[in-house]
């Protein structure tokens, strides 16, 4: 006599049921970080612009883009020269100079401001 109870066989859709699909045993928790060789990335994108690529919209970008056009740099050699133009970056007597530099020969200097019978316009 068959056995009167539902088994995982007989579910109401079509197709194989999912219980008889074979999975990956455990390997423990630091599997979700560690892979069967190591660290693995958060996501696929995790670095998805690449120097040149698209318009830079950060300082860092702007650093990348200067040292992709820069031929024949180890990965260290360019490590180094990043970290040190964004320390440099950072200090407050450089960014004054770059401001005091900009209005000088920037257009929105006095020399460049287009004027109607002497107003700016």
């Amino acid at each position: 006599m068959a056995d009167p109870r539902p088994s995982h066989t007989t579910l109401r859709h079509e197709g194989p049921s999912l219980l008889n699909i074979p999975v990956e045993p455990f390997r423990g928790p630091g599997a979700a970080l560690y892979g069967k060789r190591g660290p693995q990335r958060a996501s696929p994108d995790y670095a998805a612009r690449k120097p040149l690529s698209t318009e830079p919209e950060t300082i860092q970008h702007f650093v990348d883009d200067c040292l992709a056009h820069v031929a024949d740099l180890s990965t260290r050699q360019k490590t180094a020269v990043r970290s040190e133009v964004m320390k440099m970056l950072h200090d407050i007597r450089f960014l004054r100079m770059l401001t005091d530099e900009a209005k000088a020969r920037g257009p929105w200097s006095q020399a460049a401001v287009a004027s109607d019978e002497g107003r700016p316009i």
